[in-house]
């Protein structure tokens, strides 16, 4: 079975390292796809010095996620595998990671994507995998659950579906390209489940993108429009793309409306919604 693990990182060797060596010990014949996002801190020289079979492709340090996902992904494809699996590396694998999604795919069957459950370190608190059709986390269950928003943690997805559907979509900067794939496929008739269990551990992103406290207008927007921000741009290509030109425009000035707003009444209004935790 020819699997693809697509990686993007920056400036975390450490993380990266240990992510591969786990990834290495428990599916050895995988084939590894790196983008290197630009690191200065000798990412790329200590991953070919330890796993010099790693695919490496270097960025400018402008890519972030998303589109760090997308070059290595679309170099990937030129191999033509039986599976891609997405892989962030700040995630710590479970030695059966790979042997749940396949069973969750077969169990599916018809090409389905599998997100995998993501637990905190402590094993206390599911993070990621994905949300149903009410916005609610799914934990473990007995059966693959199908979920409407996906995380992009730790993802399988079948050759069958790229087939179909391609890969990422490059006009995603650095969030929801995961989102909107998991989408895509929904829209083409391609299931999206999480895995039945927690398959890895990791830590919560409580960085919010959506607004800046305590600063200058000027600031809050500089901060709004970056990649690591919630775009209003590509906000308008997502929604429009899977909620229709209406939805599209009013969230456009809701995003604008929020940051114009003094804190203090986006305080009283939404209370710590938007603040990072």
């Amino acid at each position: 079975m020819r699997i693809a693990a697509i990686i993007t990182c920056h400036n975390r060797k450490d993380k990266t390292l240990a992510c591969l060596k786990f990834l290495l010990q428990i599916a050895p014949t995988i084939d590894v796809y790196l983008t290197d996002d630009g690191s200065t801190d000798g990412t790329s020289e200590a991953v070919r010095q330890q796993f010099p079979q790693v695919h490496i492709i270097q960025g400018d340090g402008n890519l972030f996620w998303s589109r760090g996902m997308y070059i290595a992904w679309k170099e990937a494809v030129k191999s033509d595998y039986e599976y891609y699996l997405w892989l962030n590396d700040d995630v710590v694998l479970y030695p059966f990671f790979m042997k749940e999604l396949l069973e969750c795919e077969e169990k599916e069957g018809n090409g389905a994507v599998i997100s995998g459950i993501i637990e905190s370190i402590d094993k206390k608190t599911v993070l990621y995998g994905g949300t149903d059709y009410k916005g609610h986390l799914i934990s473990k269950s007995e059966k693959p659950v199908p979920i409407s928003h996906m995380n992009g943690n730790v993802v399988l997805v079948p050759k069958s579906v790229v087939d179909k559907i391609g890969i990422m979509d490059p006009k995603f900067h650095h969030d929801l390209g995961d989102v909107d794939y998991g989408l895509s496929a929904l829209e083409h008739g391609i299931g999206v489940f999480t895995t039945r269990i927690p398959i890895a551990a990791g830590y919560s992103n409580d960085y919010c993108r959506v607004r800046r406290w305590g600063t200058t207008l000027s600031e809050r927007f500089r901060k709004l429009y970056s990649p690591l921000g919630s775009d209003p741009r590509i906000n308008f290509y997502f929604r429009r793309k899977h909620f229709g030109i209406c939805n599209a425009c009013i969230y456009w000035g809701y995003l604008h409306n929020i940051n114009v707003l003094p804190d203090s009444l986006i305080s009283a209004i939404f209370g710590d919604k938007y603040k990072d935790k």
